[in-house]
């Protein structure tokens, strides 16, 4: 391999030779991460919290850093969806709009996650400053106006600068991106700055384990948004199903409205039930029950139209020329 004699094969070199061009070309292409990006990211940390984590959950980031998954684009194109809209905000839905939702209950769950992290970064014996940029740096994640690639607004910039001990690690990691930072790509800087800490603390603690476990903890952020997103999208807080829902309910009221004289005596019965108790039946039952009823009324409604008419004869002859 590369001109070069090998006594033993290595099964992941191997893989690297044939998948690594395929993979840089995939990135140039859809512009996932730019070559400047590769070399700035620390692999190794990668590797080790990847393989941490449970196998589906594995899967599931896998599909999600490539963006082809169970989200409203590609439901639409599969024809499973009508629409490609988010079940939380109703907007259009990529795999990158899930961690950038800006509907209340993701929105809550964002901060909801990030605290926790920031409570974790405290456990770890985080330097404060590493702590303070990595925070910064997923408070723009969820800024509609800063595109996934685009660097934090200049005055957030211009403070981390400042502080030369760590700005050439947060330049690096915004080299990266923010959807970088959900997939655990962490700049290869971030490693001798913790040990530096470390070391001023009189701490044994290993900094490339540190690495890892953060890496770790920042896919599991991006991974609980999809979770939450799950989550609204089998619960009638999905907002298509609330739309179905609301619509429904207008049927509803709009066939009891009309009462039961259109309709045969043993559909009559539906109506004789409570409105109420109609509308607090599951979204599936409503409708089922309004789609009979509706039925029900043209098929009824059709087959008296003849005696309607020889009546309406009846009392309104023609009048003679």
């Amino acid at each position: 391999m590369g001109d070069v004699k090998q006594s033993r094969l290595n099964p992941e070199h191997i893989q690297e030779l044939v998948a690594l061009p395929a993979l840089r070309k995939r990135w140039h292409e859809q512009q996932t991460i730019t070559p400047e990006a590769e070399l700035e990211t620390d692999w190794t940390s990668l590797a080790r919290a990847m393989s941490s984590l449970p196998a589906g959950v594995q899967r599931g980031i896998t599909k999600h850093v490539v963006g082809m998954c169970g989200v409203g684009k590609f439901k639409l194109q599969w024809g499973s969806a009508d629409s490609a809209a988010c079940p939380c905000c109703g907007k259009f839905e990529d795999h990158l709009h899930v961690p950038r939702c800006m509907a209340p209950s993701a929105s809550a769950e964002w901060e909801r996650r990030t605290a926790t992290l920031d409570q974790w970064l405290d456990t770890q014996v985080t330097d404060p400053a590493i702590k303070h940029a990595i925070l910064h740096l997923l408070q723009g994640v969820c800024d509609p106006s800063l595109p996934c690639s685009r660097l934090v607004p200049v005055r957030l910039r211009r403070a981390f600068l400042s502080q030369q001990r760590i700005g050439r690690a947060f330049l690096s990691q915004q080299r990266i991106g923010y959807q970088g930072l959900l997939e655990g790509r962490l700049s290869v800087q971030w490693a001798a700055l913790q040990e530096q800490y470390l070391q001023s603390r009189g701490s044994q603690r290993s900094p490339t384990l540190w690495v890892s476990r953060l890496s770790h903890q920042l896919i599991l952020l991006g991974f609980h948004m999809w979770e939450h997103r799950n989550s609204v999208q089998h619960s009638e807080d999905n907002v298509q199903l609330r739309e179905r829902s609301r619509l429904v309910n207008d049927g509803i009221h709009s066939q009891c409205d009309m009462g039961p004289t259109d309709l045969p005596k043993v559909v009559q019965r539906m109506l004789a039930v409570k409105r109420r108790t109609v509308l607090n039946k599951p979204l599936v039952d409503r409708e089922e029950w309004l789609k009979l009823v509706r039925m029900e009324r043209t098929a009824y409604g059709r087959a008296l139209a003849p005696q309607r008419r020889i009546l309406h004869r009846f009392f309104h002859p023609a009048q003679a020329p």
